[in-house]
């Protein structure tokens, strides 16, 4: 009973009950694992569990799914693990990989049961031939995942389907197989292969092992899913429940080349920082509240802030973005806190002139120089004097609706 106890976890019914001895066993040993985060003293928790204790009966004799409970009281380590901010909630755990989309239907047996049911589809979608390849990278630019594979029964492409249910909703994957694959699979040396199409620097192959689904899913995630993705108001709740602080391009949609300069720079200087910040461009027209909250309108675009849900920070000027290791300082900057001491009045001697240019209106005399400092510096102290904090966080507001979630305060960064 005791070895049960261990390795299966307490079930009440067919739901799970997670605690520190059996949260990691389970997640390894079912293709999904549903879990709800709640605390007893939430009243929305209190009416979820018996919808969920039903829908993990209905949903029993579903091969590969598990729907788990984990009390955030009782077990707030795990529950702080996966980054949980409201009660309940509902998130998704593949192959041991957490998926980036929560769940956020109807809170009934039949609308999770369904949802479940979807998320045990094959998102692959088949592909048919060479020209069928073609049309599709005409009419799609964007990148998608291509597999070729003896059939939809070999091991291969069910890692394949795995990773592609893994990264539902971040990228798109394709397969040919049978007879569509054999000519290519051929010229392979018989291995069965995996390609990122409509890359920039052209079709790129996945070199490492076809069957190790959680490597071919970083491959993917490195390579597939947008290193800036852009913010809307359909995703805007989803982006800000991840909890991560935003680095925004606003712009002028027709203005594409700004997206792409703070594309290259975030690659060139802020790879290692995807876990800690989002990197995201916005219409700086439908966004442009949050411009008006830093003093900017539209004609100021582009635009570089920072939100990190207190505040709003922005970045000096964007042609400093052309700079080596601006864009990185920046981020740094915040989490270090420089951002938030420096609104205050702190002074860092350490970048004192660096971004001043010669300018021929300026005065060439030092007294005259010194003057036109001084003068500035009681400009910028009186600025302070007048707005003692920085603008107030705007994409806060896009935060899960109070009349379904208990939300917990989160931490000035």
């Amino acid at each position: 009973m005791l070895v049960f106890l261990v390795l299966f976890g307490v079930v009440t019914g067919s739901m799970i009950n997670l605690d520190p001895n059996n949260v990691e066993q389970i997640l390894k040993d079912n293709p999904l694992v549903m879990i709800n985060f709640s605390a007893g003293w939430c009243r929305y928790s209190q009416a979820l569990k018996p919808i969920y204790e039903k829908a993990a009966e209905s949903l029993a004799s579903t091969a590969g799914v598990k729907l788990a409970y984990a009390d955030c009281v009782a077990h707030n380590d795990i529950c702080s693990k996966y980054r949980v901010s409201k009660y309940p909630t509902m998130k998704f755990v593949r192959s041991g990989e957490l998926m980036k989309s929560e769940y956020r239907g109807q809170r009934s047996v039949e609308a999770i049961t369904e949802h479940i049911n979807k998320l045990m589809e094959d998102p692959v979608k088949q592909l048919h031939g060479d020209e069928e390849l073609k049309m599709l990278k005409n009419e799609n630019k964007s990148k998608f995942v291509l597999g070729y594979f003896a059939s939809t029964s070999s091991y291969g492409y069910e890692v394949f389907k795995g990773s592609a249910q893994t990264m539902l909703g971040q990228c798109s994957f394709y397969a040919m197989t049978g007879d569509d694959a054999k000519p290519k699979i051929a010229s392979f040396g018989g291995q069965e292969r995996v390609f990122l199409m409509n890359d920039v620097n052209g079709d790129k192959a996945y070199e490492g092992a076809a069957t190790n689904q959680p490597q071919l899913s970083t491959w993917v995630k490195e390579n597939c899913v947008p290193l800036v993705r852009e913010i809307t108001f359909e995703n805007g709740e989803e982006l800000t429940e991840e909890g991560l602080p935003f680095v925004i391009l606003f712009h002028d949609p027709e203005d594409q080349d700004s997206v792409k300069l703070f594309t290259e720079k975030v690659a060139e200087q802020c790879q290692d920082q995807r876990s800690g910040v989002n990197f995201l461009h916005a219409d700086g027209f439908k966004f442009a509240h949050p411009l008006s909250h830093l003093g900017k309108t539209t004609k100021d675009l582009p635009v570089i802030a920072i939100d990190s849900f207190k505040h709003m920070y922005l970045f000096p000027k964007y042609e400093n973005l052309k700079k080596p290791n601006r864009l990185r300082r920046f981020v740094d900057d915040l989490h270090s806190g420089r951002l938030h001491r420096e609104f205050h009045g702190e002074v860092f001697k350490d970048r004192l002139d660096e971004d001043k240019e010669d300018d021929s209106s300026s005065p060439k005399d030092p007294k005259a120089a010194a003057g036109s400092n001084a003068a500035e510096t009681k400009n910028n102290r009186e600025k302070r004097d007048t707005v003692t904090n920085p603008p107030e966080s705007v994409f806060k507001k896009l935060e899960p609706n109070k009349n379904r979630y208990s939300l917990l305060n989160k931490d000035e960064l």
